[in-house]
């Protein structure tokens, strides 16, 4: 068990150093890797992706919450849009994370593989040069049904990959004349919000299951949770000095490539 706490320590401790480094969020490294580590507990392979998914949310919310009330202290929370844009995205994947837990694994990890490849192709294409808007060139107006659809979507996409959405919530927000910054802050702040209501869903649908392995809180397993959390709140603010210091835009392309390779497993899986 000492072995098992120690690795789920260097998971958070990478996950956090990549999460600082590149701004993404830990789901995508932490979701596979537990899928490796869980059976070493003795947990069930129809169990994998629902514990994996369930404790990568629960990790999802101490850390988001921490990034929205320093984003808020600088002014860069747009609070205005909060009142329509969280709620769609908590019931949503609270919803979806009950139907989720209930699939059969060869169809989530194929789902969540898929998520990988789009977060993977996405970090490419951010590193291309992008265009100056032109003058004649306007934003979509964000409206209050806007709000709700994108909340809504996204909610149930982030249910499959166990992440706080940042990678679909930024774009969204930003493609709507959120100016950047602003909408990494609120993003930060709604992420927190869908991190918990992910983690209540998954800990509700696993409340009964008799196969859960000791100290696991329906599919939240607790020592994961501590272990990683632990490590990941040092290590952020590491990965987030050291992106002033390191080849952001090198190491990003073989991360990359890197999610890619853990893509094609899943699917192989």
């Amino acid at each position: 068990m000492l072995e098992l706490f120690i690795a789920f320590l260097v998971l958070g401790a990478i996950a956090g150093f990549l999460a600082g480094l590149f701004g993404i969020g830990g789901g995508m490294i932490i979701v596979p890797t537990l899928v490796y580590l869980l059976p070493k507990i003795g947990v069930p392979d129809q169990l994998l992706m629902p514990m994996a998914l369930g404790t990568s949310f629960s990790t999802i919310v101490l850390t988001t919450f921490s990034a929205a009330q320093r984003h808020h202290k600088h002014g860069n929370v747009s609070w205005s849009i909060v009142p329509y844009f969280a709620p769609a995205l908590m019931i949503a994947v609270f919803v979806s994370g009950l139907v989720v837990s209930g699939l059969p694994k060869h169809i989530m990890t194929k789902i969540f593989g898929m998520m990988i490849c789009y977060s993977s192709i996405k970090m490419f294409l951010s590193l291309r040069t992008k265009k100056a808007p032109t003058a004649t060139q306007t934003a979509p107006t964000l409206t209050k049904s806007s709000l709700i659809t994108a909340g809504s979507i996204i909610g149930v996409l982030s249910s499959f990959a166990g992440i706080a959405g940042g990678a679909f919530i930024v774009p969204f927000l930003n493609g709507r004349g959120i100016e950047i910054k602003r909408a990494i802050g609120t993003s930060s702040l709604c992420g927190g919000l869908l991190g918990l209501a992910g983690t209540i869903s998954f800990i509700i649908s696993g409340w009964h299951n008799p196969q859960l392995p000791d100290y696991a809180l329906g599919y939240v397993y607790l020592p994961a949770l501590f272990g990683i959390m632990i490590a990941s709140v040092f290590t952020s603010k590491l990965g987030a000095n050291m992106a002033n210091v390191l080849p952001v835009a090198t190491l990003k392309k073989a991360f990359a490539v890197m999610l890619l390779c853990i893509a094609i497993n899943m699917f192989l899986k």
